[in-house]
């Protein structure tokens, strides 16, 4: 079977979460403009943003920085998801949606 990408596990993740009635916001770090003809990326958020921003049903702000199977998190998505634990939300790195499925439903 084919390993999911990034992407695909990011959509499932943000349809559980809605479904489970969560906020939700999918961060992009870069953009894209087109300069002199060409198509050039730029950044337009700060580094280590979470790829999953939302809100839970109670109000607590949660992070999901999402990795595949053998994915490494750079030290500024670390650092990201280390503040938001320490301010009460719920900040984690995941590999799979199971590993959210989990986390999530741990919770209620």
């Amino acid at each position: 079977m084919k390993e999911q990408s990034e992407q695909e596990i990011q959509k499932t993740i943000v349809d559980y979460l809605r479904i489970k009635g969560y906020v939700t916001f999918k961060h992009h770090s870069t953009g894209f403009t087109v300069r002199n003809g060409k198509v050039a990326a730029f950044r337009y958020s700060e580094k280590g943003i979470s790829d999953i921003i939302a809100c839970s049903p109670t109000g607590r702000f949660t992070a999901i920085e999402v990795k595949r199977a053998k994915g490494t998190p750079s030290p500024e998505q670390i650092e990201f998801i280390s503040q938001v634990n320490a301010r009460g939300g719920l900040g984690f790195i995941a590999h799979s949606f199971d590993e959210v499925f989990n986390t999530i439903e741990a919770l209620i």
